[in-house]
C-alpha cells in the first residue's frame, strides 16, 4: 500500500508538505494488517494475530519507498518479494499454488483500495489508461474464477480440535465423499495431515478399503470437535499418510457434518 500512501499525502497536501515517517510507518502497517486479515477470512487461511502483525511490519519496510528514486521495474520487484515475504509469513507455504492464491488476492484487494485513490490523484490522460486496463485484466482474472471460488471455499471451515489439553486449529474442508466410520463403533472419522503427539495407547486402528485395498488407518480419540460454534464428540480424527492436495487444506471433514454446519 505504499505506493497508495504516497499519493494520499500528495493528495491532501499536495508538493509541500511534511512527513512523519513513524506516523506513516504505522498506518502503513495498519493498512497491510487490514489487506491480510481480508485474505485470511476470504481464503479462510485461519491465520493467527501474530502472524498477520509480522507480515504487516514486513510490509512496512516498504515504507522506505517513499524517500528513494527507484525505477518502476524494480519497484515492482521490489512489492512483488515484500509481497511474498508478507504472504509466507503470515500463512506459510504449502505450494507454489497456495501461495500464488495468496499473492494473488493480497493484490487484488490492494488494488482495489487503492487503485480509487491513485486515479483522483492522477491527472494525466496515460495514468487513466495503464489504471483502467490494469484494472479490466484484474477484474476479467476475477470474475473468471469467482464461481469457482464460490463453490470451492464455501466448504472451507475453521477447525478446533480438543485432543490431550491441547487446541489444534486446522482448515477444514467439507467432502460429501468422506463416508469413513468405525468398523467397531461406526464412529464417523475426519482426516487430518497435520503431525500431532499422541499417546501409542491412544490408538484406534481402523480398517478400510481404498481402490480394491485394504489398508489400516491410525485414529485417535478427541473430546471435541468445533466447527462455527457447533461441538462434535462422537468423532475420530484419522492420521493420514498423504498431503492433501486441497489449496491450504489440513483436515477432511465428515459427510455426516454436511446437515450441520
Amino acid at each position: 500500500m505504499t505506493i497508495f500512501l504516497k499519493d494520499i499525502l500528495y493528495t491532501i497536501y499536495g508538493d509541500k508538505m511534511i512527513i512523519y515517517v513513524d506516523l506513516v510507518f504505522l498506518l502503513n502497517i495498519f493498512l497491510d494488517f487490514i489487506l491480510l486479515m481480508s485474505v485470511s477470512v476470504t481464503l479462510v487461511r485461519n491465520a493467527s494475530i501474530k502472524r498477520l502483525f509480522l507480515g504487516s511490519l514486513i510490509g512496512g519496510v516498504s515504507t522506505l519507498i517513499l524517500f528513494i528514486s527507484v525505477s518502476s521495474i524494480l519497484l515492482i520487484i521490489i512489492k512483488i518479494i515484500l509481497g511474498l515475504l508478507m504472504v509466507i509469513t503470515c500463512f506459510g507455504f504449502k505450494s507454489i499454488k497456495y501461495t500464488f492464491n495468496n499473492l494473488f488476492y493480497l493484490y487484488t484487494i490492494s488494488f482495489s483500495v487503492g487503485g480509487g485513490l491513485y486515479l483522483l490523484k492522477n491527472k494525466y490522460f496515460y495514468n487513466y489508461f495503464i489504471l483502467i486496463i490494469g484494472f479490466i485484466i484484474v477484474c476479467f482474472i476475477y470474475v473468471k474464477q469467482i464461481k469457482k471460488f464460490k463453490i470451492h471455499y464455501s466448504e472451507y471451515y475453521n477447525v478446533t480440535i480438543y485432543y490431550n489439553d491441547k487446541e489444534i486449529k486446522l482448515v477444514g474442508y467439507l467432502d460429501t465423499g468422506n463416508k469413513l466410520y468405525d468398523n467397531y463403533k461406526g464412529r464417523p472419522i475426519i482426516l487430518i495431515d497435520k503431525e500431532i503427539e499422541y499417546n501409542l495407547e491412544d490408538v484406534i486402528y481402523v480398517s478400510y478399503i481404498s481402490l480394491n485395498n485394504e489398508s489400516i488407518l491410525k485414529c485417535l480419540k478427541p473430546k471435541k470437535i468445533v466447527i462455527n460454534n457447533h461441538s462434535f464428540y462422537n468423532y475420530l480424527i484419522g492420521l493420514s499418510n498423504k498431503k492433501f492436495r486441497l489449496d491450504g487444506v489440513d483436515c477432511i471433514l465428515h459427510s455426516e457434518m454436511k446437515g450441520v454446519l
